[in-house]
């Protein structure tokens, strides 16, 4: 009985840890599907940039899959989303040309106790988390 305590503590420790794993992998799906439907047709299906409106744009849209390559490998979670959101505005997205997500996201959501403001934060979440998942090594 007792060598069976030191196996059924392992046990539980990567139970737990494989359940970390699958909740990332549904907020990285999430994500996922909130980029096909925000995203994809300027950032392209695989997030390099060549999506069917890309040609369109005056400035070329980022490959999202070397962002963190182009830090140093590391990946800026904080900028990300204020990229996504609009608080941080980039030069290379002009005046407008990429929509204000922060607030297209709160579109159509119940505002009734603050509600709009976590869903929209949950929605940035996912998204980043998705374009964390494809970064290239």
């Amino acid at each position: 009985m007792r060598s069976r305590v030191p196996l059924l503590v392992v046990s539980a420790c990567l139970a737990f840890a494989g359940l970390g794993r699958a909740e990332e992998s549904v907020a990285a799906q999430r994500g996922h599907n909130l980029y096909e439907q925000s995203c994809m047709d300027c950032h392209g299906m695989k997030g390099i940039g060549d999506g069917p409106l890309a040609e369109e744009l005056k400035v070329a849209p980022a490959d999202l899959t070397t962002i963190a390559m182009r830090r140093k490998g590391v990946f800026p979670d904080v900028e990300i989303r204020e990229i996504i959101d609009g608080r941080r505005r980039m030069r290379a997205h002009g005046p407008l040309n990429m929509p204000l997500w922060g607030k297209a996201f709160g579109v159509g959501v119940a505002s009734s106790g603050g509600q709009t403001e976590a869903e929209t934060r949950d929605k940035i979440t996912s998204l980043v988390d998705y374009l964390k998942s494809i970064q290239k090594k």
